[in-house]
C-alpha cells in the first residue's frame, strides 16, 4: 500500500481476523476478515462478488456483548484473494459506530518512530 492510500485513510485499518456471515442477493456464507476500520472490513473469499453490491456483515467483536450487523457496499475486489465491503455510515446505530471505534482503537499497535 503506497504512503498516499496510508495518508488518505480516514480511520485506523488494523489486521485483525474474525469469523463473520456475509450477505448479499446471490449468496449467504461465512468468510474470515483480513482487516477492520469503523469505515469498513476486507474480507478473504476466493470468489470475490463484484464491485458496487450492496451487503451485510456480521461480526462479533471480542468483549461485546452483541453481535453487530452492518450494511455495506463491495468497493474493490481482489479476484482470488478477497474485497473490501464499505460500511453505509447512515445505517450504522451510534452504539455500532461506539464498538467498531474502541475495537480498532484498543487493537491499534504504537507506530515505529
Amino acid at each position: 500500500m503506497s504512503e498516499d492510500t496510508t495518508t488518505r485513510r480516514r480511520a485506523p485499518r488494523i489486521p485483525v481476523r474474525l469469523e463473520a456471515a456475509y450477505e448479499d442477493p446471490a449468496r449467504q456464507i461465512f468468510l474470515a476478515t483480513r482487516d477492520l476500520s469503523e469505515l469498513g472490513v476486507y474480507l478473504m473469499a476466493g470468489d470475490a462478488p463484484e464491485e458496487g453490491v450492496a451487503a451485510r456483515v456480521t461480526l462479533e467483536l471480542p468483549g461485546e456483548p452483541a453481535m453487530l450487523r452492518l450494511d455495506g457496499v463491495v468497493t474493490r475486489r481482489e479476484p482470488g484473494q478477497g474485497f473490501a465491503l464499505a460500511f453505509e455510515a447512515g445505517s450504522m446505530a451510534p452504539s455500532t459506530r461506539s464498538a467498531l471505534r474502541a475495537f480498532t482503537r484498543a487493537c491499534e499497535t504504537p507506530r515505529s518512530q
